[in-house]
Order: C-alpha cells, then sequence, then structure tokens
C-alpha cells in the first residue's frame, strides 16, 4: 500500500524509470517525486494509470521525448511539475482533459508549437508555467475560462500577438511575458 515515493537531489549517474511496472486498479500511489536527478529516457505509460496519483513532480531531471498524452487520464492529479526536462515537439491536448489540475509547470522545456486551446477547460488550474520553451503563436482565446488562474508564465518563447484574453482574468496576479517575439 505504497502511497509516496520521493526521489530527490541524485545526481551523476543516469537513472531510468522501469518500463514494465504492473499497476492494479487498488494501487494508493498519490505522490511521486522524483526532484533534480538523473533521470533519463521517456516518461512510462504505466504512470498514466496510477488513478489516485494527486502530485506528480519530475522537475530537474534528464527526460525525454514527448509528454505523453496519456497523462491526461490522471484523472486525480492536482500538481503536475515537468520543468527542467528535455522534453520536445507539442504539449498534449490531452492536458486539457485533468479535471482537478492547479498547478501545471512545464517550463524550462524545448517544446515547441502552439499552446493547446484545451488548457482552456481546466477550471481549478491556478498556476501555468510554460517559460523558456520554444512555443509560438497567441494565447488561445478559451485562455479566457481560467477563471481561477493566479499566475501565468509565458516568458522566453515566441508569442506574438494582443493579450486581450487575459482581461476576464479576474485573479491573475502575476503574469510574465517577457523575452517573447
Amino acid at each position: 500500500n505504497l502511497k509516496y515515493i520521493t526521489i530527490m537531489s541524485n545526481l551523476g549517474k543516469d537513472w531510468s524509470l522501469p518500463t514494465d511496472v504492473q499497476v492494479g486498479d487498488d494501487t494508493q500511489l498519490e505522490q511521486i517525486v522524483l526532484v533534480r536527478n538523473s533521470f533519463a529516457g521517456a516518461i512510462p505509460s504505466w504512470i498514466a494509470k496510477l488513478k489516485k496519483l494527486q502530485k506528480l513532480d519530475l522537475s530537474i531531471n534528464n527526460f525525454q521525448g514527448t509528454i505523453p498524452e496519456a497523462i491526461g487520464d490522471l484523472s486525480s492529479v492536482k500538481y503536475l511539475n515537468l520543468m527542467g526536462n528535455n522534453f520536445t515537439e507539442t504539449i498534449p491536448s490531452s492536458l486539457g482533459k485533468l479535471p482537478a489540475i492547479d498547478v501545471l509547470i512545464l517550463g524550462n522545456n524545448a517544446l515547441q508549437g502552439e499552446l493547446p486551446a484545451s488548457i482552456g477547460n481546466l477550471r481549478t488550474l491556478q498556476l501555468l508555467d510554460v517559460g523558456s520553451n520554444m512555443l509560438i503563436s497567441t494565447i488561445p482565446a478559451s485562455f479566457a475560462n481560467l477563471e481561477s488562474l493566479k499566475y501565468l508564465v509565458l516568458e522566453s518563447n515566441r508569442f506574438n500577438g494582443t493579450v486581450d484574453v487575459l482581461e476576464s482574468m479576474k485573479n491573475l496576479t502575476i503574469l510574465l511575458t517577457r523575452s517573447n517575439s
């Protein structure tokens, strides 16, 4: 009945997560915190099967490739931090299916393309950080639905256009937009 896994500050070795973990309906795991290690490779598919997972923090590692679409199946996750890895490609639109999410941090990767409009579905989202990537285009109109959003980090990307959509965000207290095109 393991509920928490925490591994922090183990630098110097190339670690990888096992790919063949069996996850059953009775799995009680609520938190995986693997911060500032040397984990590399892709996020294994079994993580998306953890239905009771509330916190997934894989920040400051060497994970690479794409963020799996299946991450959007984490129906209980409230905190998702993938900052400081080597994720490439686009942000999966499935992240817009995370009904309980409060914090979504994807900054300091090499993510490309546009912000998915589906992010606007995250009514409970309070912090969104996509800073220091290679994202382009404008802020989707659906972001007007992010009424709970307090912190929005868009800096160091290639966004352009106006930010009129932000006018409806009555709770927004911190907006970082510097170093965009």
